[in-house]
This record gives C-alpha cells, sequence and structure tokens, in this order.
C-alpha cells in the first residue's frame, strides 16, 4: 500500500504534498485545527499535516495515510524554540500543545493511539452550538456545560459530550502558559475596542455587531473561538449571517 513517506520521498508524490498542505490551511481559514494560532504562513517550520487516526494503522486495507478527510493542518505546538511567542515559549515541555503534546499522551499511554472517541476530531466539531467556555481571567479553555449538554457527538467514548470536551484539551494542552496568555491579548484586544466603541456613544449592541463585522470577516481569525466567547450573541448572529459551518 502506498503510504505517506512513500509519498513524500516520490518526486510527483512530493508535488502533490506541497498542494496538501497549503489546502489545508485554505480549508481551514489560515488556523490550527487545534489550538487556533495562525498558520497562515506556508512556512513549512510553522505548520505540518496531521493524521487524526494513525497513519501507520495497516489493520484494515483502508489507507489512513491518503485519505484527505484524515489530514488537518496544525502548527509546531510550541516545539520549535527558534519562534518568538505565541508559537513557542520556555518551559519548552510544559508548553507543548496540540500534536505534539497528543503524541506525548500516546507514548505515555494516557491517550490511545486511535484516539477517536477519546478526544474531539476538529473536522467533525459542530458548527454551533460553541462549546468551548473561556475564563477571563487566566485565558483558559473550559468545557461549556449547558451547550455541552445540548449536543451529542458520534463516537464520544466518555459518558458526556462535556467529559469529551475536558479530555481533548488536556490532551492537547490547550491550557498551557503559552496559548493561555495569547489568548488573553485577544482578549484584552477585544475589551480595549469595546471602551472605544462606547466613549464613541454606540449603545451596547451597535458595539458588539460591529466588532463581530471586524474580527470575524478574516476567514478565520487567530483564536477563533476566543473572539467567538468575547463577542457572544453578535459573534452568534454574524456567523448564521455569514452561514459559518466549521
Amino acid at each position: 500500500m502506498f503510504g505517506w513517506d512513500e509519498m513524500r520521498q516520490d518526486a510527483e508524490g512530493r508535488a502533490v504534498y506541497d498542494v496538501i498542505r497549503p489546502r489545508l490551511i485554505e480549508g481551514q481559514g489560515g488556523i490550527c485545527a487545534f489550538c487556533e494560532i495562525e498558520i497562515i504562513s506556508l512556512d513549512p517550520t510553522r505548520c505540518r499535516v496531521e493524521h487524526f487516526h494513525p497513519k501507520s494503522d495497516r489493520a484494515t486495507p483502508h489507507n489512513w495515510a491518503l485519505d484527505w478527510q484524515n489530514m488537518i493542518a496544525v502548527c509546531m505546538g510550541g516545539s520549535q524554540r527558534h519562534h518568538a511567542l505565541p508559537y513557542t515559549k520556555e518551559p519548552l515541555p510544559e508548553n507543548l500543545s496540540c500534536d505534539a503534546h497528543k503524541d506525548k499522551m500516546i507514548q505515555s499511554h494516557r491517550l490511545e493511539e486511535c484516539c477517536e472517541g477519546w478526544i474531539i476530531n476538529p473536522v467533525a466539531l459542530p458548527a454551533f452550538p460553541r462549546l468551548f467556555f473561556l475564563e477571563k481571567s487566566t485565558g483558559e479553555l473550559l468545557p461549556d456545560g449547558q451547550c455541552c449538554s445540548e449536543v451529542s457527538v458520534e463516537g464520544n467514548k466518555h459518558p458526556t459530550t462535556q467529559a469529551l470536551v475536558e479530555h481533548t484539551i488536556n490532551m492537547l494542552n490547550l491550557n498551557c502558559d503559552r496559548l493561555c496568555e495569547a489568548r488573553k491579548s485577544v482578549l484584552w484586544n477585544i475589551e480595549r475596542n469595546k471602551k472605544r466603541l462606547r466613549d464613541a456613544a454606540k449603545t451596547p449592541q451597535q458595539g458588539m455587531d460591529e466588532l463581530a463585522g471586524r474580527f470575524l470577516q478574516q476567514r478565520w481569525p487567530g483564536f477563533f473561538t476566543t473572539i467567538r466567547f468575547c463577542l457572544g450573541a453578535a459573534a452568534e448572529r454574524y456567523l448564521q449571517n455569514n452561514e459559518y459551518r466549521g
């Protein structure tokens, strides 16, 4: 069976790979499928292709390595010391995230290698409602209990959707200091803009609607879920009006 490594080592296959990565990034709106940091740059040291189901799985005749639905574009998970914040931060082990931390959890047997149902596949994340809550004081992501109670995720191996979301956050280390600091920066920027609009005598709804249009017109801004949470109902209206499908 023609696999991923064979494809990348073959001249024709390498040309295909050079098309796959930017296509995935474009399809995700330029953000990491896990932490939502911007990966719009095509710099190969900033992003890579992740296979949600292990590409090495040869137990079935299915070719997981070349299955388009099994591929997502992700950041380097804070693993590159030569990058500046928010792409990396010391101490490095504690600030790994995304697939870099996922692999660490698999190696330590805290996460099944075939992780479907144990953590959320970003491809299967529902567009509505938003399943994540932001703790503004710390920048931490938490499960939104109310929204989680409204959603049943197919293949969930946890007793509840809330437990699935919480385990996903932990296994991907989405609350490492590096990502929490970045989310707080986004939050502070939004709060500054809210104040400017209040000072300009905009009503609360006018101000929030204006910010939703400004922050969400890019498809999609870095830390999209953080922005969506901070803008609340205005963000949900904007996304529904623009037929957001996740």
